[in-house]
Protein backbone atom coordinates (compact mmCIF):
# COMPACT_ATOMS: atom_id res chain seq x y z
CA UNK A 1 0.00 0.00 0.00
CA UNK A 2 1.20 3.50 -0.70
CA UNK A 3 0.97 6.31 1.86
CA UNK A 4 -2.36 7.63 0.58
CA UNK A 5 -3.93 4.16 0.66
CA UNK A 6 -2.74 3.63 4.24
CA UNK A 7 -4.21 6.99 5.29
CA UNK A 8 -7.54 6.09 3.70
CA UNK A 9 -7.49 2.65 5.35
CA UNK A 10 -6.81 4.16 8.80
CA UNK A 11 -9.81 6.46 8.56
CA UNK A 12 -12.10 3.77 7.14
CA UNK A 13 -13.66 1.18 9.46
CA UNK A 14 -12.50 -1.85 7.41
CA UNK A 15 -9.67 -4.35 7.93
CA UNK A 16 -6.36 -3.68 6.17
CA UNK A 17 -2.66 -4.52 6.28
CA UNK A 18 0.10 -2.19 5.11
CA UNK A 19 3.66 -1.00 5.60
CA UNK A 20 4.47 2.72 5.79
CA UNK A 21 7.43 4.29 4.00
CA UNK A 22 9.23 4.36 7.38
CA UNK A 23 8.78 0.60 7.83
CA UNK A 24 5.94 0.58 10.37
CA UNK A 25 3.66 -2.41 9.83
CA UNK A 26 0.04 -1.38 10.51
CA UNK A 27 -3.07 -3.56 10.42
CA UNK A 28 -6.71 -3.69 11.44
CA UNK A 29 -8.03 -7.24 11.71
CA UNK A 30 -11.72 -6.69 12.45
CA UNK A 31 -14.13 -4.07 11.10
CA UNK A 32 -14.18 -0.98 13.33
CA UNK A 33 -11.35 -2.44 15.43
CA UNK A 34 -8.19 -0.63 16.52
CA UNK A 35 -5.20 -0.12 14.24
CA UNK A 36 -2.35 -2.33 15.44
CA UNK A 37 1.40 -1.97 14.90
CA UNK A 38 4.03 -4.72 14.67
CA UNK A 39 6.62 -4.46 17.44
CA UNK A 40 8.97 -7.13 18.75
CA UNK A 41 7.04 -10.17 17.48
CA UNK A 42 3.60 -8.93 18.49
CA UNK A 43 0.88 -6.63 17.24
CA UNK A 44 0.04 -3.90 19.75
CA UNK A 45 -2.58 -1.13 19.51
CA UNK A 46 -1.19 2.16 18.22
CA UNK A 47 -1.02 4.91 20.86
CA UNK A 48 -3.73 6.91 19.03
CA UNK A 49 -6.37 6.12 16.42
CA UNK A 50 -8.06 7.80 13.45
CA UNK A 51 -7.02 11.33 12.47
CA UNK A 52 -4.67 11.51 15.47
CA UNK A 53 -2.80 8.49 14.09
CA UNK A 54 -2.57 10.21 10.69
CA UNK A 55 -1.01 13.25 12.39
CA UNK A 56 1.46 11.02 14.26
CA UNK A 57 2.47 9.24 11.04
CA UNK A 58 2.94 12.61 9.29
CA UNK A 59 5.11 13.91 12.14
CA UNK A 60 7.22 10.73 12.15
CA UNK A 61 7.67 10.98 8.37
CA UNK A 62 8.79 14.61 8.61
CA UNK A 63 11.30 13.71 11.32
CA UNK A 64 12.56 10.76 9.27
CA UNK A 65 11.70 7.84 11.55
CA UNK A 66 8.88 5.42 12.30
CA UNK A 67 6.30 5.58 15.09
CA UNK A 68 9.03 4.70 17.58
CA UNK A 69 12.76 4.59 17.09
CA UNK A 70 14.53 1.18 17.05
CA UNK A 71 16.87 2.38 19.82
CA UNK A 72 13.89 3.09 22.08
CA UNK A 73 12.38 -0.34 21.33
CA UNK A 74 15.70 -2.07 22.10
CA UNK A 75 16.11 -0.11 25.34
CA UNK A 76 12.59 -1.06 26.45
CA UNK A 77 13.20 -4.71 25.58
CA UNK A 78 16.44 -4.79 27.60
CA UNK A 79 14.60 -3.34 30.62
CA UNK A 80 11.80 -5.91 30.43
CA UNK A 81 11.79 -8.34 33.35
CA UNK A 82 13.13 -11.75 32.46
CA UNK A 83 11.62 -15.03 33.57
CA UNK A 84 13.57 -16.89 36.19
CA UNK A 85 14.46 -20.49 35.62
CA UNK A 86 12.49 -22.96 37.73
CA UNK A 87 15.19 -25.60 37.65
Amino acid sequence: MNTEQIKNAITSPWPFFGVTAQGDVLARYVPYGPVLRWRWNQMIPTPVQGSDLLWLLQAAEEEGHGLSSPEKDKAQASKAPRRKSTR
